[in-house]
């Protein structure tokens, strides 16, 4: 390593313990002809999330020749993820890899990627969710919201294509009637508590560290989450219930004035070629590893029992939840809300899923 790049990451590492912002380590960085790109996440590097920035750091440093150096920082390693927002607006840190359900509260646009039963998707079946996240009107109404609380977003950066309808211990889940009284947790954000109330259940919050004991000791009865998710991080239960009934975000933003201090070039290599492929990489991976994982978790030593909704019930699912959720989220929102659902319709008229 060369005396130069020695220092270069010393001074990174000095910068980030004693809270130097990203302003001054911006133009530190700018003189050394470099720039430091930091993101935070909440999940292990093993994790869909994990190996989704990993492709991410590989790429940037790679297409920018050693220009922007990236640093991850996952698993929570630097705070919570409810704090990931205000780090990067601080520049603690110039970016977060985060879930939706957690933006929403700086930016409830966000929350149109888990609207119930708004996208159409299920495992391996995720054409609609990509439509949506490399719509220009989407992305649009999205980025330029954010750009309003001083973040730039990136893009999104799957690692599922949706949430499972529901997987419990008690039954198999097969008419909305059936989760009546169950307590289910979910992840947050404006349509989770609104999802599982309208059919019936208790919604709770509990922190992900605590799920697998919560559902050990039955202070939840189940959960809805991403089959990757759950694989991943062994939150079986004994009864899964597909499709999915919704999407979920998963933005990658950093702070807004942070890239605007970046030369043009870098922008564009970073907006243009990195997060395009970031992106396929992502949603291949995440097809292969949704029908892999839904296979696998039906097997010794999980034995995870997996059954599918009827059409004509998830008819009435899709009527008991969505229409309350749409003008809830249209409320919130505003006029974007209700072009941001219009959009999406559109983008799922010719799409369905099968079985």
């Amino acid at each position: 390593m060369t005396i130069m790049k020695k220092a270069t990451l010393t001074a990174a590492a000095v910068a980030l313990t004693a809270g130097v912002g990203h302003g001054e380590m911006s133009a530190w960085a700018s003189e050394q002809g470099t720039h430091q790109l930091r993101i935070v996440h909440a999940y292990p590097e093993h994790t869909q999330h994990g190996r989704n920035m990993t492709f991410l750091k590989e790429k940037v440093e790679e297409y920018t020749d050693g220009r922007v150096e990236v640093t991850i920082y996952p698993n929570a390693q630097l705070g919570p993820i409810t704090q990931e927002v205000s780090m990067v607006l601080a520049g603690t840190v110039e970016g977060s890899y985060i879930l939706g359900g957690i933006l929403e509260s700086v930016e409830p646009a966000e929350a149109i990627w888990n609207i119930p039963f708004l996208m159409k998707v299920a495992p391996g079946q995720g054409e609609h969710m990509r439509r949506v996240m490399y719509d220009e009107t989407v992305q649009e109404i999205l980025a330029r919201r954010l750009a309003a609380k001083g973040l730039k977003r990136l893009g999104h950066v799957p690692t599922l294509t949706g949430f499972m309808l529901v997987g419990n211990n008690v039954r198999p889940i097969e008419t909305p009637e059936d989760l009546d009284g169950l307590r289910i947790r979910h992840p947050g954000g404006l349509m989770g508590e609104l999802y599982i109330t309208e059919l019936g259940g208790s919604p709770m919050t509990v922190a992900g560290a605590e799920v697998p004991v919560a559902l050990q000791q039955g202070v939840v009865d189940g959960l809805v989450t991403t089959p990757v998710h759950y694989h991943d991080a062994r939150w079986h239960t004994k009864y899964m219930t597909l499709p999915f009934y919704a999407s979920y975000g998963l933005p990658l933003f950093v702070n807004l004035s942070w890239w605007e201090g970046l030369p043009a070039d870098i922008q564009d290599i970073i907006e243009n070629k990195v997060m395009p492929e970031t992106q396929e990489h992502a949603y291949n991976a995440v097809i292969e590893l949704e029908n892999n994982y839904i296979e696998e978790m039906q097997q010794p030593p999980y034995n995870v029992t997996i059954n599918w909704v009827s059409p004509s019930e998830m008819e009435r699912f899709t009527a008991q939840v969505r229409d309350k959720a749409i003008a809830r989220f249209v409320e919130v929102v505003g006029p974007d809300g209700q072009e941001l659902v219009d959009q999406v319709l559109r983008l799922g008229e010719d799409i369905s899923i099968q079985r």
